[in-house]
């Protein structure tokens, strides 16, 4: 069973290998040690093994925003992502949670609409030819 805990610096090596590995660089390590460092980065863990983690905060037009959803590839396609996005869910502090990810990501866009986010737009030239999707789901009840 997966559990999600929030990082800690002591973290960041962890993090930072498994996104590299899944991105095949590590160009975003100084971006992950500050979202770690700022709280918005939680982790998956079986058996107190990290094997994915996610960054969220609010930066999206005051919403919560998932930045990235990375799991390690031996634990792909068993349910983790799933288990952060429904755990991110539960922590959104705003009516609505929004995230992305490239049209070439179709796991991505799939585990979206199966968990009930709806597409709600795309912007393209952030990443040449692979346009970016937007989706977002109500978490939370207007007040």
């Amino acid at each position: 069973m997966t559990s999600i805990s929030l990082a800690t610096p002591q973290d960041i090596p962890a993090v930072c290998t498994i996104d590299a590995m899944v991105l095949g660089s590590t160009s975003r390590s100084s971006e992950l040690q500050e979202a770690i460092e700022q709280g918005h980065c939680y982790l998956a863990l079986i058996d107190k093994n990290i094997v994915g983690f996610a960054i969220i905060n609010q930066s999206f037009f005051k919403n919560s925003f998932i930045h990235l959803l990375i799991v390690h590839p031996h634990y792909q396609k068993r349910g983790v992502g799933e288990e952060m996005m429904r755990y991110l869910e539960t922590i959104s502090p705003t009516e609505k949670l929004f995230t992305s990810t490239n049209l070439s990501n179709e796991r991505m866009q799939r585990l979206c609409l199966r968990l009930g986010y709806v597409h709600c737009g795309t912007l393209t030239h952030l990443d040449p030819d692979d346009p970016e999707m937007f989706f977002c789901k109500y978490v939370r009840h207007p007040l």
